[in-house]
């Protein structure tokens, strides 16, 4: 039993390395027994597994693998089982953790739901900021790892367990009435994602239609912006798809697709949602129409010139992308200007003109916070810059383009 000792302290020392998840090892009954958690934090851990001591001595009699816990606010625990002669001897588990980021004032709402006193509130509070946000596979892998330092075997996360929902009940989906909008939604939403691989910029005809054949996800939330956000995120998953479909680099699409779905959950109104989904969809259709259009454009330069779009907001210099392409200044500057027919600091200059012209018609950002977003030296160079580009000043794009 030793051997398991040392694995785990081996272990604590490799995770803390990276992330502040402590160890807690209870008894058979679920009585703590030891745990290298600060003193200060241990006050909260009954509040975050409230409720997951039966589950969890449930699973324990008979179960093997490691079991996942969830609690009422959203936080994850590994618990993997030490057994001596077939019988529960101890239980470890590593935690907490979060595997996204959540609305403060939803977890306050969540714990205000509670029958908890103030100070155990104000205890899980201040702990919440020190609670590391982990990718979902890296704690299935955590998971993995300390059931190995324990049991000494090798599993899958296929293996890994969760409690059970009774509340879930399966519906028989032959008994639901089905709904009267599915008829021809497929077929219109083909066509629309056809029109999204093609880079047809009459989409919207076919989107109009689909649109009018379906209101969407049926499913209330009782929250009309969480709905239209739900919308719009099936929608952006959909046609990041077929615009890799169409030719855009994955690695570009898959950078858009994260990219507007920050942008929706920072919406704070049906309004500005519905602008920003008529933006994503521009910028999708264009993003298609130039991967066409550059179809006798060598690899090389179409990486960079999607690394150029991905990274608007940064400055970028000709050293830094030949060297990412893997090339020397000059010849990659030659190269670029031969493809492109434009040189690198030209085509860089028009992504941010592109990109202060979707700022400047969608956004109440003032014309210095945009030009320093995209790393203009300075207000005055910006506005040159764009000047000479359109022809107009921001002021007066802004004016004869605002869309809010």
């Amino acid at each position: 039993m030793e051997n398991i000792k040392e694995n785990l302290s081996l272990f604590q020392e490799l995770i803390s390395c990276s992330h502040k998840l402590y160890l807690w090892s209870y008894s058979s009954d679920f009585e703590l027994l030891h745990t290298n958690c600060p003193n200060h934090l241990k006050e909260s851990e009954s509040i975050f597994l409230f409720n997951q001591a039966k589950p969890l001595l449930d699973y324990a009699q008979t179960g093997h693998y490691p079991f996942i816990l969830e609690s009422f606010l959203n936080v994850l625990w590994i618990s993997v089982f030490e057994r001596r002669e077939n019988k529960l001897f101890k239980i470890h588990i590593i935690g907490p953790a979060f595997c996204g980021r959540n609305s403060y004032q939803q977890l306050k709402h969540k714990l205000d739901q509670r029958n908890f006193s103030v100070p155990a509130r104000l205890a899980v509070l201040k702990q919440l900021d020190s609670i590391p946000i982990l990718p979902t596979n890296l704690i299935f892998q955590y998971a993995i790892m300390l059931h190995y330092c324990i049991t000494g075997e090798k599993i899958a996360s296929t293996d890994l367990q969760y409690p059970s929902q009774h509340d879930h009940k399966i519906t028989n989906i032959d008994n639901v009435l089905v709904s009267e909008e599915h008829p021809g939604i497929w077929a219109a939403e083909q066509e629309f994602l056809t029109m999204i691989r093609e880079g047809n910029p009459n989409y919207k005809a076919a989107l109009d239609k689909s649109s009018f054949l379906s209101s969407g996800i049926r499913f209330d939330t009782g929250d009309s912006l969480r709905k239209s956000k739900n919308n719009l995120l099936v929608l952006l998953t959909l046609i990041s798809r077929a615009a890799i479909e169409g030719g855009l680099s994955p690695s570009t699409s898959y950078t858009l697709c994260d990219y507007y779905t920050q942008k929706s959950e920072d919406a704070k109104s049906i309004s500005e949602l519905t602008i920003l989904c008529r933006n994503m969809l521009e910028d999708f259709i264009k993003r298609v129409q130039q991967t066409k259009d550059n179809a006798e454009i060598s690899k090389t330069v179409q990486s960079c010139c999607d690394y150029i779009s991905a990274n608007i907001n940064d400055k970028l210099s000709i050293e830094f992308l030949s060297k990412r392409a893997g090339y020397t200044e000059y010849y990659f500057s030659r190269k670029f200007k031969q493809e492109m027919r434009m040189s690198i600091n030209q085509y860089i200059k028009n992504e941010k003109i592109r990109q202060a012209k979707l700022l400047l018609s969608s956004t109440n950002k003032s014309i210095q916070e945009i030009g320093d977003d995209l790393s203009f030296s300075s207000r005055s160079y910006f506005s040159d810059s764009f000047q000479k580009s359109t022809g107009i000043s921001p002021s007066e794009y802004r004016r004869l383009h605002l869309k809010i």
